[in-house]
């Protein structure tokens, strides 16, 4: 029981070590829902909407960190 404890502890501090990553990835996802529940987008460009969300998200996750460590 121990290990398992450890394992949801880590992925835990994994995905609250950046908010603001998490938090704009659960933004995108509820957006992409909402649209594809109001039936303005179809489930193929949903999808689509949000391969590019979040490659545009992970970008700018990489361009802030390395603004930080040149700052540094």
């Amino acid at each position: 029981m121990n290990i398992l404890g450890d394992v949801f502890k880590e992925l835990f501090k994994m995905f609250v070590a950046d908010m603001r990553l998490t938090l704009t990835i659960l933004i995108g996802v509820a957006l992409v829902a909402a649209l594809l529940a109001a039936a303005v987008v179809g489930p193929g460009l949903a999808g689509l909407l949000l391969i590019v969300l979040c490659i545009a998200v992970l970008a700018e996750a990489v361009m802030r960190e390395t603004r930080a460590r040149r700052g540094r």
